[in-house]
This record gives C-alpha cells, sequence and structure tokens, in this order.
C-alpha cells in the first residue's frame, strides 16, 4: 500500500512540515515519527524538495511475497518539504533484514534503516538511509565507516507518545 500526502499532488507545501504517513495505523511495530530538514549544501533549506521514502517492515520484508523487492515496497510514499524545508514521516521502526550479505570478505547484517530519496530542481539526486543510533550493528567498523564515507543520517530515538520519535537533517549537494 503506498500512502501520499495531499502535497506530493502538486499543492503548495504546507509549512512548517509536509505529513506523510508511510505506515497505516494497524501496521504492527512500533510507531516511529521522523521530523527532518532538507538543506543544501550551504545549510539553506530546500522549500518543496520531493523526498521518495520507502522500508520494510517489522520483519524486515519490503513485500510479503519478495522480501528484497525494494521497487514495490509496501510500505511507501511521496511528499515534498514545506516553505521552511522541513517535513515529516510517520511510521514504524522498519525491522533489519533477516539474512546476511557478503561484504568486505565476510558476512554481515544490514542495520535497519529508511530508505528518502531526495530530488529537487537544480541538485543531484541524493538517496539516503537513515539508521538508528542504537541499532547493535552500527558497532561494526565496517558499518562506522560507511555511515561516515557516505554520509548516512543517524537518526536517534527517544520515546514519545506510545511510540519513537527524532529527528533527521538531510543535506542535498
Amino acid at each position: 500500500m503506498t500512502v501520499t500526502s495531499a502535497a506530493s499532488s502538486g499543492q503548495p507545501p504546507k509549512s512548517p512540515a509536509s505529513l506523510l504517513q508511510v505506515a497505516p495505523a494497524g501496521e504492527p511495530g512500533t510507531r516511529l515519527t521522523v521530523s527532518g530538514v532538507v538543506r543544501d549544501r550551504a545549510r539553506q533549506p530546500i522549500a518543496g524538495a520531493q523526498l521518495h521514502v520507502y522500508q520494510t517492515d517489522a520483519g524486515g520484508h519490503y513485500t510479503p511475497n519478495k522480501p528484497m523487492d525494494e521497487p514495490h515496497a509496501r510500505l511507501s510514499g511521496r511528499l515534498r518539504t514545506g516553505a521552511d524545508g522541513r517535513f515529516e514521516l510517520r511510521t514504524i521502526r522498519p525491522g533489519g533484514y533477516p539474512w546476511t550479505v557478503r561484504l568486505k570478505g565476510r558476512r554481515r547484517k544490514i542495520p535497519a534503516h529508511i530508505h528518502i530519496d531526495v530530488t529537487a530542481p537544480g541538485l543531484a539526486m541524493r538517496r539516503f538511509q537513515v539508521v538508528f543510533a542504537d541499532d547493535p550493528l552500527l558497532a561494526d567498523p565496517y558499518w562506522k565507516a560507511w555511515v561516515k564515507r557516505l554520509r548516512q543520517p543517524v537518526l536517534e530515538a527517544a520515546a514519545h507518545e506510545g511510540g519513537l520519535a527524532g529527528t533527521v537533517i538531510l543535506v542535498v549537494p
């Protein structure tokens, strides 16, 4: 199921934040609210940037029948940032993939993450994978280096209204 906000329908973005309900109310998992802002390299907010958000369910699957089918992720949607570059996602905390992959000569699990692909006029498209600060997999030097090298956002989610909440800043070149 793809849920899309009114902001993605061509309407002007609302301020202070455009909202996207990624996971429907009955979706199993820990509720999560991600607030954020999209900025350019000079750290100025980008109004009207388009975000494509997609993630796994709590079990680590993109779809029930094809777990790694990212292009058809069941939990996905699009929205535009508000006039101040802000957005808000309401979803669940995604599960990590239930299998390992071979990276740098050893089998590794991939940290749980939320994909956010950002496009804005005049700027290169930027793909983010928002990971979680409390994910024990980030203790692996491989993943620490990956986060740093690719400037991936690390979300510090804290308890908030029956679930979790955190904030990210997405910088688009």
